[in-house]
Formats: C-alpha cells, structure tokens, sequence
C-alpha cells in the first residue's frame, strides 16, 4: 500500500484526543482497556496500529467507528464530534466509517446468501430499490474478486479468503471514507492474506480510501502501513512514519516487536538478534507503576517505575513514550538498580 503514500495529506481524516475507554468487571472494579490515547489519521494513508493481544488496539478502533463509546477524551471525524450527533444523524453520519472484523465466518450469517450479506448495509439503510440495491452489491462482490457465481453461494460454501473479500464487498457498498481493518488477514494463510492486501491496495487506490489497519504482524505493518503506532497495555508508546520507526526506532517495546519478525534465511545465517520479553503481561485491571514495560524491560531503573514517561517527540512526526529513548540504543542507558 505504500505506493499510494503520494495520496495522503496532512489533513486528518480522524483524530483521537486523550480517549480512555473503560469496562465494568463487577460492581465495583473497572478494566481500562485504552487509556488516554492520542493520534490521527491523515487522509488518504494507511495507518497502521500494532500490539500484543490484549493492548487495546481493537478496543480503541472500535471507539473510532462509533461502536464503542469512550469514557473520556474526544473523536473527531473531520471536525466532527460523532458522539454529539442525534442517534438518526450518526447513522448517516457512520456510512464514511466502517470495520472489516478478524474472522469472516462469524461477521457473515450463515441463513443468508451471499448477495444478501452484502446487500445488508443498502437495506439496513433503505436507499434504492432491491434491484438497485443488488446491483451495487453484485458491482461491489466483483471489485472485491467475487463473480456473480457466488451471488447464492452460503458463507460455508466459501473458503476463508473468499468469505473476506464477501466482508469487504459488504463494508464498500456504502461507499465509505475510512475503513478499520481489525486483524482482517489474521485468520488467512500467508499466500491468502497476500492476495487480500493487495486487493486492499487496490481499493485503496480506487476508492481513495483511508485504512486504519490493526494487527499484531509486524511484518505486515511494516509492509503496507504509512505510519505505524505502536501499542502497549493500553497506551501508544511509539508513533513514527513507517520506515523511520523501523530503521530508527525509539522504545525498547518496539525494538523486541521488531527483533521477533521473521528473517527468510536459513538458522545458521540468521542474525542472532531476537530479544526474548521476561515476564508474562501485565493484567490491564492493575498496571505497574511508572512506566507500563518496565516489568518486561532490560533497561529498566528505578525512575521508570516512579515516573510515568510522556508521550514526547524525538523528531520530526517520531514520538516515544521512553525516559531513555535517546540514547538506550547506544547502551548508554543505565541498567535496573
């Protein structure tokens, strides 16, 4: 996807302000799944969101679509405060903002055909005739690589990859501005999610489409994203333009995402340069104090768990959440006392 990067401007098309969302576990406990995040996504670009399980991530592309309401903070879509909308003007409002979700099999409804699945969204919002509405969704199905054998095709007659190129045909009926891609090549094998990344690029290009692509596949962020931000127990401890963040990364969190990605060559030729984390992650319910890697971190001292790191910028558009994001990879970084 990076060859459409001459199609971004620096207007945002969504931007997240100090957004925290929160779920209740009981009566009295609350688990806070993302918390005072900050970032924006620039139209036209693909903008990837990496983390562990478990970091946020799809939590807070949710809240970005309207599906999840934050606690606090703000979204805005272009200006637009999409939370202060009547519940008739957010309906419209969201056609610009849609969500590819990780396993196709479960976003399909097996009693339906496929022509009907993705024709789901025209009926939901009413426009047009069913002939209409048919011929968008068979329009939408062929641009996704689905002829119209698959129009009365169930979801089961369907292959994993064919089920979500069904997903995306559903999400471009409504002709949408933005699209979150929530781990939408995970559940593919690799020649599989190959194919629908580069349908994605295709789109993108198309469409002019804006991706907010989540994922836990480093190698996959690197390859199609623009900018990438790096997630960690619910906050953004890294946020940089593709190639910088790999080529000159800043947190500690991010070099082990990086160390771990696959080298095709064979064991003996590898570089011995896999960074192996301690320690298992900590329960968002109760985070460490200070900073929230430093239970997992090889450069850890006693300030990172007495202070909080902020979110700072290192240089141009490269921003890290570290007390030492200068100089601990040069190791001059004091080790934990």
């Amino acid at each position: 996807m990076k060859e459409n990067r001459a199609c971004s401007t620096d207007m945002p098309i969504v931007t997240v302000e100090n957004v925290t969302v929160r779920f209740p576990i009981g009566r009295t406990r609350t688990l806070t799944a993302v918390d005072s995040v900050t970032l924006s996504v620039r139209r036209g670009e693909t903008f990837g969101l990496i983390g562990e399980s478990g970091s946020g991530k799809s939590t807070l592309g949710r809240a970005v679509v309207c599906l999840q309401k934050p606690a606090e903070g703000n979204i805005s879509h272009e200006g637009q405060d999409p939370y202060s909308m009547r519940p008739a003007d957010l309906r419209r409002h969201r056609r610009q903002y849609q969500i590819i979700f990780q396993d196709p099999a479960a976003a399909l409804d097996p009693r339906m055909t496929i022509i009907k699945s993705v024709r789901e969204p025209l009926d939901a919002v009413g426009e047009g005739s069913v002939a209409e509405r048919d011929a968008l969704a068979l329009e939408m199905m062929e641009r996704a690589g689905l002829g119209p054998g698959f129009a009365k095709l169930y979801p089961h007659q369907l292959s994993g990859g064919q089920k979500q190129r069904a997903c995306i045909a559903r999400v471009l009926t409504l002709r949408p501005s933005l699209i979150v891609c929530d781990e939408a090549v995970a559940a593919l094998d690799v020649s599989i999610q190959a194919e629908i990344l580069n349908l994605l690029a295709d789109l993108q290009h198309e469409f002019g489409l804006t991706y907010l692509f989540i994922t836990h596949n480093i190698g996959v962020v690197e390859h199609i994203s623009d900018t990438i931000a790096v997630m960690y127990l619910g906050q953004i401890i890294e946020i940089a333009p593709a190639e910088q963040l790999s080529q000159n990364y800043r947190h500690p969190y991010t070099e082990a995402l990086l160390s771990a990605e696959p080298v095709a060559l064979p064991s003996h030729l590898r570089p011995d340069r896999r960074i192996i984390l301690e320690g298992e992650l900590p329960s968002p319910m109760e985070p460490p104090s200070g900073c929230r890697f430093r239970t997992r971190c090889r450069y850890a001292t006693t300030r990172c768990a007495a202070e909080m790191p902020a979110l700072r910028e290192i240089a141009p558009r490269h921003h890290a959440a570290c007390h030492y994001a200068e100089t601990f990879r040069d190791g001059q970084s004091p080790r934990a006392v």
